[in-house]
């Protein structure tokens, strides 16, 4: 079985770093620059295993990681043979800082990246103001206006509109139980024999208000059995019988 290599593809030395910060999942602020170092140039070997073709900033990029690690390695010199004594000096500041605006900038760019692909996806109107010249003309109409002529504009056509206001008044129906019932108890004196049910909501032009107030008034004679509701079989007629139409005290 071949063993196969695959390499990701980086923009750069810095790409290539950040990835093995981010991989290691080390503090960009204390990079060990041994294990780094060491990863680093595993990954030039093996572009050059592959006959890759080797950037020089890459190279240049591993000679300074070198530099960096053999800083770190020496013993550091007495602060009287140093030009600049500085005792929170680490070869290693530079680097971070150039690794910190690196990301700073790819970080911006993928955002900038985004906001390409989204306007991609849109398309703008026309906004050529010669365009809409065709719908308008040389001389604007409001010119001197106020608000006060838009007022007066719109007074007659307040005024119209509240005389065609068409205005329903409700008359309420002069009907009750009481009178129901009275109508009922005398229409069942004139027939003792009793009634038929159809013929109590029949009589004459009545009203829905009147059929409810009838059925009611029905019941209630009904319920002091003043009166006696019959049916012979499920089909026939049902007859309102007059039972103590005196308990109605009508």
């Amino acid at each position: 079985m071949a063993y196969q290599i695959h390499l990701a593809a980086f923009d750069g030395p810095f790409d290539l770093l950040l990835h093995l910060i981010h991989k290691n999942e080390i503090d960009i602020y204390d990079i060990p620059i041994a294990e780094i170092t060491a990863q680093y140039l595993d990954y030039l070997a093996q572009m050059e295993a592959l006959d890759l073709e080797i950037a020089s900033e890459f190279l240049v990029m591993a000679a300074t990681l070198l530099s960096i690690k053999a800083r770190m390695l020496l013993p550091k010199p007495p602060p009287e043979l140093l030009p600049e004594p500085d005792e929170d000096y680490d070869p290693r500041q530079e680097l971070v800082r150039d690794l910190l605006e690196y990301r700073r900038i790819k970080e911006a760019a993928c955002v900038l990246g985004d906001y390409f692909q989204k306007r991609q996806l849109q398309v703008a109107r026309p906004n050529d103001i010669s365009l809409y010249n065709d719908l308008f003309s040389e001389v604007n109409p409001l010119t001197g206006k106020t608000a006060a002529d838009l007022l007066a504009a719109l007074r007659p056509l307040w005024q119209r509109a509240q005389n065609t206001e068409q205005v329903h008044t409700i008359r309420r129906e002069a009907v009750s139980i009481g009178l129901m019932t009275g109508r009922l108890v005398q229409r069942l004196r004139q027939s003792p024999a009793g009634i038929r049910f159809d013929d109590v909501f029949a009589a004459g032009q009545i009203s829905r208000i009147q059929v409810i107030v009838a059925f009611l008034a029905l019941l209630e004679l009904t319920k002091i059995s003043a009166v006696q509701v019959q049916q012979d079989s499920p089909d026939a007629a049902i007859y309102i019988v007059p039972l103590h139409l005196e308990r109605a005290g009508i």
